[in-house]
C-alpha cells in the first residue's frame, strides 16, 4: 500500500489534541440544597480537580475514529500493483545543481531514481528521460534494474535553462504511446495534481541566490583599443548584498571591484585598462546555492578591424565606408548574397535590399523594400526634421540634431519588437531590434556616401553606428546550447570542450551544437585555436526563490498492462460519513436513553 498525498498523513500528529476538552473540567461550585437524596448516584469526578483522573465517553472514540478516517482519506491510499514496465524523466537542467544541504538537487533525483528502480522486480524494464536539451530518451532499448540504477548513476545536469514544455500534455502521450504501466517526472519545480500512473516528485526547496547575468570585454571602440569590460550581477535574494567581483585574464586576477545590489535588483561593475589575454573570466566571490552562475567567461576580442559585407544594387555609394579607420568592406550585389560565403563578418549591410530570412548575424537594413519582417515604410518625406531621440544611446552621442537633415526619407512603421531611437513628426527614422545579442539596425534614410566633414552631423551618426555593430561583435559570448558558427570545418578539425574533451568535426560542419556546458572550447584547425566563449545565461533559471509549478490538470489512466492502483479514499469517506451519522443523531440518543434510565433508578 502506498500514498499519493503522504503529507496530509502529518495530520495524524495532532490527534491527540482532541484529549484536551474532556481533560478540563469546570470548578465545583457550592450550591444548597433541601436534600441530597437524589444526588446519590453523582458522578464523584465531578469534585475532582481540573487535571484530574481522565474519564473518556464513548462519543471520544467516536470522535477519533472519524478524525482519524478523514486524514486517511486526504492520504489517498492506493493498493498498488508492482508495476514492470515503467519511464523515469529526470529534469538534468542547469536548477538542478542547486546545493541542498551539502548535495545537489540532481544527486536528489537520482537516489529517488534509484529507490523507485529497486521496487521493481528483477524482470522489470525501465526507460530513462531527460528533460534538456529537449525531451528525450537515454537508450533506445530498455534498461534492466540493474542496468538502469547504473545508467541513472552516470547522467548529469547541463548548463541549460528549462524549455516550456505541458508535461501534463507530454507525459500523457508518452504513456499512451509506449505503453508504460507508470511514468515519474522527477524535478525541482512545484507540481499540483499527481495523477495515479503518472507521478511527479520534487526535490529542493526555495533558495536566495546571486547570479553574474552577463560578461562583456570589448575594445574601447573602432579608435581606440583600450580594452574595457562590464559585469551585470543580480541579487535574488530578499536582503541587500555586498559582493565582490574578480576579472581574470587567462587564469591571473586583473582587477576587483566591490558591488551593494540591493535585494531583488542588479547592478552593474566596470573594468578598463588592463591586459591583453586570450581569454577572461569574471568572478563573484560569494558561497551561494547555485555555484553555476557565479562565473562567466570572454574571449578576448581578437579583431582590430570591423570586417562588412555591403549588399547593394548601388555599390558605389557604400564603397566610401572603405575611407574610415578600422573598416574593411566587401561589397556584392544582391543576387550574389546566398552564394557568398558570409562567416567572419561582423556586420551585414542591405541597401534597398533585403535577404529571403533575417541574418543571424548583426546587420543594417537601409530603406528596406517592402515585404521585410522588420518594418513597414510609410509616404516619402521631403526636408525631413527630427522632432525626438533617446538620450543618452549610443547611436545618439554628439550628433547635433539641429543639423541632421536627410535628403529623402520614408517613416518606419515596425512590425516587430524593438526601440525607436529617433523619429520625425511623421514617424520613426530609426528603428533598433536585439534578439539573443544579435543587433539588426533599420533606418528610413540614406545615410551613405560617407562624406566625413562634408556632412558632419550625418558622419558622426555613421561612426555611431558602426561603434554600436562593432562593440556588438566583439563583447558577446555564446548562450549554452547555441551553436557555434565555425565556417566550413575541414577533415581533422577538433572541437575541445571546457572539460578537456576532444570531439572530431565532421567535414563540411558550419556549426558545433554541443554546447551543453558553459566555459571556453576551443577550435584547432590546421595547428591553430580558436577559442568560443560559452555562458550559461537565464535569469529565470538562476531566480530560484519562486520555480515555476507544474500543473497535472488530470493525468490520463489509460496505458499499457493492467492497472497499477486500487484506490481505498472514496470507502474511507463512506465510512467517515456512516461514523459522523453514528455521533450525530444514534449515540446522542443512546445516551439520552441511559440519562432517563439513571434517574428513574435514582428515584
Amino acid at each position: 500500500m502506498e500514498f499519493l498525498n503522504p503529507s496530509a498523513l502529518y495530520g495524524l500528529v495532532a490527534l491527540p489534541l482532541l484529549l484536551i476538552p474532556y481533560l478540563i473540567r469546570r470548578k465545583p461550585q457550592r450550591i444548597i440544597f433541601s436534600s441530597l437524596l437524589l444526588l446519590t448516584e453523582y458522578d464523584a469526578s465531578a469534585r475532582h480537580r481540573p487535571w484530574g483522573r481522565l474519564r473518556l465517553p464513548p462519543a471520544f472514540f467516536l470522535q477519533l475514529l472519524l478524525l482519524t478516517l478523514l486524514i486517511l482519506a486526504l492520504a489517498e491510499p492506493v493498493l498498488s500493483v508492482r508495476p514492470t514496465h515503467i519511464a523515469i524523466v529526470l529534469d538534468n537542467s542547469a536548477s538542478m545543481q542547486t546545493v541542498e544541504d551539502g548535495k545537489t538537487r540532481f544527486v536528489l533525483a537520482q537516489e529517488r531514481a534509484r529507490s523507485l528502480v529497486a521496487d521493481l522486480s528483477v524482470n522489470g524494464r525501465v526507460e530513462l528521460y531527460r528533460t534538456v536539451p529537449r525531451l528525450e530518451k537515454i537508450r533506445a532499448t530498455p534498461f534492466s534494474p540493474s542496468e538502469a540504477a547504473g545508467a541513472i548513476g552516470a547522467l548529469e545536469p547541463y548548463d541549460l535553462g528549462d524549455h516550456v514544455i505541458d508535461y501534463d500534455q507530454v507525459l500523457n502521450e508518452l504513456m499512451r504511446e509506449q505503453k508504460y504501466e507508470r511514468v515519474y517526472l522527477i524535478t525541482d519545480h512545484p507540481v499540483s495534481g499527481q495523477g495515479e500512473k503518472i507521478r511527479a516528485l520534487s526535490v529542493g526547496s526555495p533558495q536566495a541566490n546571486i547570479a553574474l547575468l552577463a560578461f562583456q570585454a570589448r575594445r574601447a571602440s573602432l579608435a581606440n583599443a583600450q580594452l574595457e569590460a562590464t559585469v551585470e550581477v543580480a541579487n535574488f535574494s530578499a536582503k541587500q548584498e555586498k559582493i565582490k567581483v574578480l576579472l581574470r585574464g587567462s587564469g591571473t586576477l586583473l582587477q576587483s571591484r566591490e558591488l551593494v545590489i540591493a535585494a531583488g535588483k542588479s547592478a552593474e561593475a566596470s573594468f578598463s585598462g588592463f591586459g591583453a589575454h586570450p581569454y577572461y573570466e569574471a568572478e563573484i566571490d560569494v558561497r551561494d546555492a547555485l555555484p553555476l552562475d557565479n562565473r562567466a567567461f570572454a574571449v578576448a576580442p581578437t579583431a582590430a578591424t570591423l570586417r562588412i559585407l555591403a549588399v547593394s544594387p548601388r555599390p558605389q555609394a557604400l564603397a566610401s565606408l572603405g575611407a574610415i579607420p578600422g573598416v574593411k568592406l566587401d561589397l556584392i550585389s544582391p543576387t550574389d548574397y546566398e552564394k557568398a560565403a558570409r562567416s567572419g563578418y561582423g556586420l551585414e549591410i542591405f541597401h534597398f535590399a533585403t535577404p529571403a530570412s533575417l541574418p543571424q548575424t548583426p546587420a543594417l537594413f537601409v530603406l528596406p523594400p517592402d515585404a521585410n519582417a522588420l518594418v513597414d515604410l510609410g509616404t516619402p518625406i521631403a526636408r525631413t526634421v527630427v522632432s525626438g531621440w533617446r538620450d543618452p544611446h549610443p547611436l545618439t552621442r554628439y550628433v547635433n540634431f539641429s543639423l541632421f537633415r536627410p535628403t529623402y526619407a520614408r517613416p518606419l512603421k515596425p512590425q516587430a519588437a524593438g526601440d525607436v531611437i529617433f523619429e520625425s513628426p511623421q514617424g520613426p527614422l530609426v528603428f533598433a531590434i536585439e534578439r539573443r545579442g544579435v543587433r539588426h539596425l533599420v533606418l528610413g534614410f540614406d545615410p551613405f556616401p560617407y562624406l566625413g566633414r562634408g556632412n558632419l552631423p550625418m558622419s558622426i551618426f555613421t561612426l555611431n553606428f558602426l561603434d554600436w555593430f562593432f562593440e556588438s561583435a566583439g563583447r558577446r559570448g555564446t548562450a549554452s546550447g547555441e551553436p557555434l558558427s565555425l565556417g566550413v570545418s575541414r577533415q581533422g578539425d577538433l572541437m575541445i570542450t571546457p572539460r578537456g574533451e576532444k570531439i572530431s568535426l565532421d567535414p563540411g560542419a558550419n556549426y558545433f551544437a554541443g554546447t551543453f556546458l558553459q566555459g571556453i572550447y576551443q577550435l584547432r584547425r590546421s595547428g591553430e585555436n580558436q577559442l568560443f566563449a560559452v555562458n550559461f545565461q537565464n535569469a529565470n533559471e538562476s531566480d530560484l526563490r519562486a520555480p515555476a509549478p507544474i500543473a497535472m490538470k488530470g493525468a490520463t489512466q489509460g496505458g499499457g498492462g493492467a492497472e497499477a492502483f486500487f484506490s481505498y479514499w472514496p470507502y474511507l469517506l463512506l465510512a467517515s460519513l456512516l461514523v459522523l451519522i453514528i455521533e450525530w443523531f444514534i449515540f446522542p440518543r443512546m445516551a439520552s436513553l441511559g440519562a432517563r434510565v439513571r434517574s428513574g433508578r435514582v428515584a
